[in-house]
């Protein structure tokens, strides 16, 4: 079966979960099915981790980047200037304020994309708007701006570029190679809400 469909289904099957869990209140302003479709159809929802991060270093005042992993992972390594809402405690009373500050770009990322991509489906139906998702989540932004890889030296200018503009990224949020790390995939932990503040754990590099 094609990997694109497999995907499909199987966020079609979270949504429906997380469907059956929305407060019936709020089913006035959810996304009709046919156009939630198109939306799911629709590529301009994922951001790429070279736009978040040009967003973060500019300290754009209307991002507001989520990452919906577990606590336990979001607290092992995350994103500098992401919140953590995991996925399944979306309609908490905490993180339904959150996600409703309408002025702001709500960009959810998880290890890569399938637990990122299910969260904006059910945020989508939930009528809640601009909502993203980076696509390849927090390994993709690792390894393309903390371990970010020097073109050869025949590469196009833009590639330089681009590679210079990693490394300073790399640099404005962990200050030296040895402040960076790999992300860690741990089980399950206790679901919170919780403010997540710069820096991360030692180990890794730019």
């Amino acid at each position: 079966m094609n990997k694109r469909y497999m995907l499909l289904a199987g966020i079609i099957i979270a949504l429906g979960v997380g469907i059956l869990f929305m407060p019936a209140k709020d089913t006035a302003k959810q996304t009709q099915p046919e156009l939630l479709l198109a939306a799911i159809d629709d590529p301009s929802r994922f951001l790429s981790t070279d736009d978040i991060t040009d967003r973060l270093v500019k300290k754009d005042p209307a991002l507001m980047l989520i990452d919906v992993r577990y606590e336990s992972q979001f607290k092992a390594f995350s994103i500098p200037g992401a919140i953590n809402i995991p996925a399944d405690s979306l309609l908490s009373a905490s993180a339904q304020e959150i996600l409703n500050q309408k002025e702001m770009d709500k960009v959810f990322y998880s290890n890569a994309d399938v637990t990122s991509d299910q969260t904006w489906i059910i945020c989508k139906r939930m009528g809640l708007q601009r909502i993203y998702v980076m696509q390849g989540g927090v390994n993709k932004w690792f390894n393309t701006i903390v371990k970010a890889e020097k073109p050869a030296e025949t590469a196009p200018t833009e590639a330089m570029d681009l590679y210079q503009f990693r490394v300073a990224a790399c640099q404005h949020f962990f200050g030296s190679p040895e402040m960076a790390a790999a992300p860690k995939v741990v089980e399950k932990q206790k679901v919170t809400v919780v403010k997540k503040t710069s820096g991360a754990a030692s180990g890794g590099g730019c």
